[in-house]
């Protein structure tokens, strides 16, 4: 059992990161469409904002803002089912698919919304998995562009938000 202490504040943007439980393959390229989908299917049911977000094949992040009553536990708990239920059903599995623990923390301030935002959509260039953030299908970098036909292209349209007073 888990002994990590959940904030039970719910009105802040929440700096999220989960990853794949480490005993299972990572998640090969077809399969990343299928967390995406589980973060946007959890994010229309539970009604939470979504600020942006990057799926890895290990790992994944996003900015989440759960409106109260609603906790960042309950909305990540949602999402990772959702997840794990799709993927065990296209790899013809069962079982846990996330650790049960996910890390958290609330932004407190733009700036730190930004520096989070830039650090999620510079992963994947980090991993080496592309040479330009806006190149990684998988998250919401595109979201940000000048560029509609790029901001078109994003799988999960972000929520622009200003931070709380």
């Amino acid at each position: 059992m888990s002994r990590v202490r959940r904030v039970l504040v719910s009105d802040r943007i929440f700096f999220v990161t989960v990853n794949l439980r480490r005993s299972l393959p990572f998640l090969r390229e077809e399969e990343l469409p299928l967390v995406v989908e589980a973060l946007a299917e959890s994010r229309r049911r539970m009604e939470f904002l979504l600020c942006g977000y990057v799926v890895l094949p290990d790992h994944g992040h996003a900015l989440v803002w759960p409106r109260p009553p609603l906790t960042i536990s309950r909305a990540v708990q949602r999402v990772k089912w959702q997840a794990a239920s799709l993927l065990n059903r296209k790899r013809g599995t069962r079982g846990t698919v996330w650790p049960h623990q996910f890390w958290e923390r609330f932004v407190r301030h733009e700036r730190e919304l930004a520096e989070r935002l830039d650090y999620m959509h510079h992963n994947p260039v980090r991993r080496g998995l592309v040479k330009r953030p806006e190149d990684w299908r998988w998250s919401s970098c595109n979201n940000f562009s000048l560029e509609k036909q790029r901001v078109a292209g994003c799988p999960i349209p972000s929520d622009y938000v200003r931070m709380p007073g």
